[in-house]
Formats: C-alpha cells, structure tokens, sequence
C-alpha cells in the first residue's frame, strides 16, 4: 500500500482511547426527585444542575457557615466535595471527603464518600490510591453507585495495564446501567490489548451496530468509536467488506466522520476498485483543510487517479494538494505567531469575530487542540478567568458594602433613644396595673352572690345612674301620690335590668377572665421583647465591628487574592501556549511530509510524460 498509509497504525491507536464521560460527576443521583427539606439546599442544587458549578459550591459554603441544612446531615458536604471536583479542585475534594469518613458512622455516606475519593484520586493520577479508595467500599452502595465503581475501577486496571482484572471488573456493570456503553468499549479495548482479538472485534460490533432510543449524544459517539475502530481493524486484516459496513454505520455529523471516509477510500482500495475509492475521498476533500483526514484525501486523490493512467486529472490533483498544504502552512506560521503572542489564547479562543484568515485559524487551533490535556487546561485557564472576574467586581461591590453598613449604623443610632424609652417600660407597666385592676374586679364579682353592678357595660351604668336619681326625686317630694306611676316606673325599670345583668353576669364573667388570660400573655410577650430588645442593643456595637472588620479583611485580602489568580490564570497560559506550540509544529511537520509526496507525486507524473514524449519521438 502507498506511503500516505504509514499513518493508519497511529489513528488505529487514537481510536482507541478510553471510553470516559465528557462531564465531571458531581454526585449527582437520578431517579424520582425527592422530597426538598431545606431552601438553601434545594438553591444548590439549582445551579449545580445548570452546571453552574461556582455559584453552587458558593450557596453550599454560605449555608454551611450560617449552620443551615442541618436536615441533610453529611448529604451538603458529599454534594459540595463532588462540585469541587467537577471544578477542578480534587486537593481540596479529597480532603472534604477525608474529613466526611473521619467524623460519618453511616456505611452508606462512607460509602459514597470513598467513591467520591477514589474518583478525586483518579483525576490527579493517583491510580494505586484510587484502588485503594475503591476498595474500602461495603455493600449497600446503591446500583447506578455501583456500575460507576465497577467502571472506575476497571479504567484504573486498564490504565495500568492490567486487562485480566479490568475485563473483571467492567464486566460486572449492569447492562440497564448508563455506564454499560462505557464499560462495553473499554472491554473491547481489554479485550484487543490481551490479543483476545475475536472476543474484542464481536463487542465492537455490537457497539457500533446496536441503537436506542434513549442514545444521548454521547452513547451516538461512543458508537461512532467502536464502528470507527472496528472499520480500521478490519482493513488491517484485509476484510474489506466488512471494514465497510462498519465504516458506514457512522454518522456524517459525527467528529469520526472524516476518519470513515477516509477508510472507505482505503476499503475500496483493498477490494481492487479504485474507482469506487475517489468517491469518499472527493467528498472528503471539499472538507476544512484542518483535519487530517482531508490532508491525507487530497494526497491520496491523485495517487488512485494516477493509477487509473488519468495523468492530466492525477497532476491537477497534486497541483491542487500542494496549493493547499502551502496555504496550511502559511496558516499554521501566522498561528505560530499568534500563539507566541501575550494575548493568548484570548487572541484565538474567544467568541469575537475577525477576518477570514483568524476565522480559519481559530477553527484549525480548535481542531488540533481538541484533546482531554489541552481542554481541561483551557478549561482551568476560564475557571480562573471567571474567578478573577469575580474578584473584581467584589473589590468594586466592597465600597458598595461599606456604605450600606454606614447607613445602617446612622439608622441605628436614629432609633436608639426610642428603644431606649421603651425599655424604660413605661408601657408595660401600664398594662401590669390595667392587668391589677381586672384582678381586683375579677375577685370581687367572683365572691360576691348577687349580680353586681360592677360588670354593668357603659349604657347600663348609665341607667342605673337615672333610676337612683328618680328614686331621689321622689324620695325628696315624700312620695307623694302624683308620682305613683313614675316611681312604678323606676321600679319596673330596675328590676327589668337588674334581670338582664343577673342573666348575663356569667358570660361577662367569662369575658372578663379571657381578658386577663390575653393581658397575661401580651405582658409576657412583652417582656420577652424587652430581653431580646436590650440583648440586641448590647450587641449591636459589636455586630457593627464584627461587620466593619471582615469588610477591612476583604478589603486588605482582595488585591492579594486577584493577584494570585492572576499569576495562576498567566501560568496556564504558558502552560497551554506550549501545547499549542507543540501540537502546531506536529501538524507542520506532517503537512511538509505530505508536500513533499505531493512533489514527488508531480515530479513523477513528470517523468512519465517526458519519457513518453521521447519514445514518440
């Protein structure tokens, strides 16, 4: 086969890579949602299932620090140790999670909080410690829980080299589970790395060919993978056919698609129809010049163009790859030099829109940038970019913070001689001896047999006051016959209401004994007031310091804290430059390889035609 082949080995093997999910886990649980027994909590979990992670890590701290979600018990300090590693920050994970098992006595908070662990040692490249924190967990542990164990386990056995044990291990995840797609393509891999190549080759096709309903994009690309894998395995064992129907199977809007044209070509090439192989590859070559794929299309073009004798269409298509690779390399030396650049990668990597030219070397950076390293890093570089944003804004909110502290002390110090007059208690003893006084009626009506006139109401006071001065007047005129009927009168009048009171007497009473029952306890709420009243005044200049001191803390911590981040944030720039650097003078290289074959494929077709030429001659 031609030299442009010499690269399928290394893509076989870039096929190859774990199956991971693209999304740090975060603890969270699926199933039927649960009942919310706190606000603050059920806050957290709002923004950590927008995948907002700052600002959920920033509520869970704030209610911790307030001693709020006391109900959850460890369920905050699990959910908060999982958003720091989804954040990036397995240091500081792990030691929450350490901090979990030292003071828990529930197994099953243990034992997500070993998974927890071992998931935070995975992701520094602890392997042994990540074992071994796997290996501390008990039963229990809940299914999905589980499946993810057994394949967190079982990438650890592969990353070590370990087949025998991974295939252990990956094969006790749950085929209901999410994690089997996972752990399926990765015992393939187990499989084909301990020459169990049968066995390998039967599980990819059954990645690759099967299908659901509930495929997420990520499942969709896992098994583009496997078909993708399987295609290029199959061509190096000369099935051409069956490298086809594999290669076929992936999406054309799959990232592996470019790849599956690619072997398509290769395929036909195998079985001898040449013809047959221009048809991907054409398609392929109307492609972004960034991918490899297309690069090696446009060389492999004219090659089968050559052999087809078509010399006129074989030279135009190397005309046109070398066309190409120069201008690639005239991209890639202005990227060169961008990357070199201070302002990278915000230069190359942001959302603004340039000319053409940076358009394409935007795209092309993305594209040879693409890997786990590089994005995690770039990843860490925004982290700290919305970080130090945050830092910012706080060092122009803290004056803000300020301001509003001293309008809330002048506000204070406004309505201090009022609370001070309350706390005199003028008002209260005033309602103690309005209280005394009902106590006194209360004990008087209650001893006494006949109704008294005491729990008369105002109108009837009134009466009783006429009738004794009608009972006068007539007393004073000797109670002379002329008055008869009106001192009849009074009297019929003083009985009628003597009547109505005696008849009311034990209803008023009542009344007059729920009276002091609510005078009762308005005076000990009252009371209670008081003690709190004078508790806060004492407090309140030590509440107002308390306040003043950590704004001066933040005030003086601020500047410190910004810079630091962005010392961090300029470290990972460095970082991330020397990838790019890296990878960029990777691609020039194979660029130059391909030019020169494109050279040599011009200088032959050359050749051919003079000696042709002299032979008519």
């Amino acid at each position: 086969m031609i030299r442009v082949l010499s690269g399928l080995t290394s893509r076989l093997i870039l096929t190859f890579s774990l199956a991971i999910p693209l999304c740090a886990s975060a603890d969270i649980r699926s199933g039927k949602p649960q009942e919310l027994r706190d606000l603050h909590y059920g806050d957290a979990l709002f923004h950590l299932y927008q995948q907002n992670y700052f600002p959920a890590i920033v509520r869970l701290l704030a209610a911790r620090k307030q001693g709020l979600m006391q109900a959850y018990a460890d369920e905050p300090e699990l959910l908060l140790g999982g958003l720091y590693l989804a954040y990036g920050m397995p240091d500081t994970a792990e030691a929450l999670f350490n901090r979990v098992l030292q003071k828990s006595e529930s197994p099953a908070v243990m034992n997500r909080a070993w998974l927890q662990l071992g998931k935070s040692r995975h992701r520094r490249g602890n392997a042994r410690a990540a074992k071994s924190a796997l290996q501390q967990i008990g039963e229990g542990l809940k299914p999905e829980a589980n499946d993810e164990r057994h394949h967190l386990s079982g990438l650890i056995e592969l990353i070590g080299k370990n087949e025998t044990a991974a295939l252990t291990d990956l094969g006790k995840i749950s085929q209901q589970s999410e994690w089997s797609l996972y752990g399926s393509f990765n015992q393939a891999i187990a499989y084909l790395r301990s020459d169990q190549q049968e066995q390998g080759l039967a599980l990819l096709q059954a990645i690759g060919s099967g299908s659901a309903e509930s495929d997420d994009r990520e499942a969709k690309s896992i098994r583009d993978r496997a078909n993708l894998a399987l295609g290029y395995l199959m061509l190096e064992l000369n099935r051409s056919d069956d490298a086809k129907l594999a290669l076929q199977r992936i999406r054309l809007s799959s990232p592996a698609s470019s790849q599956a044209l690619l072997g398509m070509g290769w395929a036909s090439l195998q079985l001898g129809e040449q013809e047959k192989a221009l048809a991907p590859w054409q398609i392929l070559a109307d492609r972004n010049a960034s991918d490899p794929a297309v690069l090696e299309a446009k060389l492999a073009i004219p090659y089968v163009l050559s052999q087809l004798e078509a010399e006129q269409q074989s030279l135009q298509g190397y005309r046109d790859a070398i066309a190409t690779y120069d201008a690639s390399l005239i991209q890639l030396d202005q990227l060169l030099e961008q990357v070199r650049q201070k302002t990278f990668p915000d230069n190359l990597l942001g959302d603004k829109d340039g000319d053409d030219l940076k358009s394409a070397s935007r795209s092309l950076l993305s594209y040879l940038l693409s890997g786990n390293a590089f994005q995690e890093r770039l990843q860490d570089y925004r982290d700290l970019g919305h970080i130090e944003s945050n830092l910012q804004q706080w060092r122009q909110k803290i004056s803000s913070y300020r301001t509003m502290l001293s309008n809330q002390k002048t506000a204070y110090e406004q309505k201090l001689p009022r609370v001070e007059e309350h706390l005199k208690g003028e008002n209260l003893k005033q309602v103690i001896a309005e209280k005394e006084q009902l106590q006194t009626l209360y004990a008087q009506v209650e001893k006494t047999e006949e109704p008294p006139f005491a729990l008369a109401t105002e109108q009837e006071k009134g009466w009783i006051a006429r009738i004794n001065r009608i009972k006068r007047i007539i007393k004073e005129h000797g109670g002379s016959g002329q008055l008869a009927p009106q001192q009849e009168m009074a009297r019929l009048m003083e009985g009628i209401l003597t009547w109505k009171i005696a008849t009311e007497h034990p209803a008023r009473l009542w009344s007059l004994k729920k009276q002091m029952v609510q005078l009762e306890q308005n005076i000990e709420m009252a009371q209670q007031k008081e003690v709190e009243l004078a508790k806060a005044r004492s407090e309140a200049k030590g509440r107002f310091d308390a306040f003043s001191g950590r704004i001066e803390q933040l005030e003086e911590a601020l500047p410190d804290l910004h810079s630091q981040v962005k010392k961090l944030r300029q470290e990972e720039a460095d970082l991330l430059r020397e990838m790019a650097l890296v990878r960029l003078e990777q691609r020039r290289g194979l660029i130059s390889n391909y030019l020169i074959q494109a050279r040599f494929g011009v200088a032959n077709l050359l050749d051919i035609s003079t000696a042709r030429a002299g032979e008519r001659e």
